[in-house]
């Protein structure tokens, strides 16, 4: 399916690994150009110069820690300094420290609200100036399934995922008349190197086999697996596209089924 990017400008945060990786591959692969945004550079120029290489397309890299306060616009400043817009926007950085709630201390919470949160909101901010002024624009935030059914190890996760939701409803409201469309993709359990790091370090403390880890941990997906990273990107690219057609402030879920409602 085209999805009608090829030549679109894309920033891509959290870039260097992941779903922002992954993401970015899957929007060059329909032909976008891209600014990728990450920590660490040369992390993330490996990427970069991967996606030249696969798919031909322009990149610019940008190195910052988005926990600092001018750093979202600075990203997107050097985006328009190359391309001279932004026509699409993942925002994918970001991850949250879990644990027992009475033995998290205050600074994963912070940490958690430091970078994903306002990391995210901050750049939702420096993105809209360039995209209302074009008339077009589309943000993809990469929240959680936590955010809509947390677990009770999983509280500074579901916290932030719950409050980028209200963002992103809410600010998509604010700016769909002007041509603005923002959603929110919540994946759950995702073969991330995050997600093969947390089976290796259970593979260590149990002694039980990868295998094993994992079938445990989807007991309750009814698809009895977890999600790959392609198959997050692909909906990102999707909903970054003008084949989303009329759809913004909403949510998508990819977990499987995991998730209990009916919306």
């Amino acid at each position: 399916m085209d999805l009608h990017l090829k030549g679109k400008i894309a920033l891509v945060t959290g870039a260097s690994s992941g779903i922002g990786r992954e993401s970015a591959r899957t929007l060059a692969a329909e032909g976008a150009k891209l600014v990728l945004v990450a920590r660490t550079l040369t992390r993330l120029q490996a990427v970069a110069d991967e996606i030249a290489r696969d798919f031909g397309v322009e990149t610019e890299v940008f190195s910052c820690d988005l926990t600092e306060v001018d750093a979202p616009e600075r990203a997107v400043a050097t985006a328009l300094a190359r391309f001279a817009r932004i026509d699409v926007a993942v925002c994918s950085a970001g991850a949250s420290g879990n644990g027992i709630f009475w033995e998290i201390p205050d600074a994963v919470w912070e940490s958690s609200f430091r970078l994903k949160f306002m990391g995210t909101v901050r750049t939702m901010r420096a993105l809209l100036a360039p995209m209302r002024a074009q008339k077009a624009g589309r943000i993809v935030v990469i929240a959680g399934n936590l955010g809509r059914q947390p677990l009770p190890r999983g509280l500074p996760s579901a916290f932030v995922n719950a409050a980028l939701l209200a963002v992103v409803k809410g600010a998509a409201d604010e700016v769909a008349a002007e041509g603005v469309f923002i959603n929110a993709v919540s994946p759950g359990l995702t073969r991330t190197p995050r997600f093969e790091e947390r089976v290796a370090a259970q593979v260590q403390s149990t002694g039980k086999s990868a295998e094993q880890i994992e079938q445990q941990m989807t007991l309750a997906v009814p698809s009895g697996r977890v999600s790959e990273v392609d198959e997050v990107a692909r909906t990102v690219a999707w909903l970054a596209s003008s084949a989303a057609g009329h759809i913004t402030g909403t949510n998508v879920t990819i977990d499987g089924g995991h998730t209990k409602g009916v919306t």
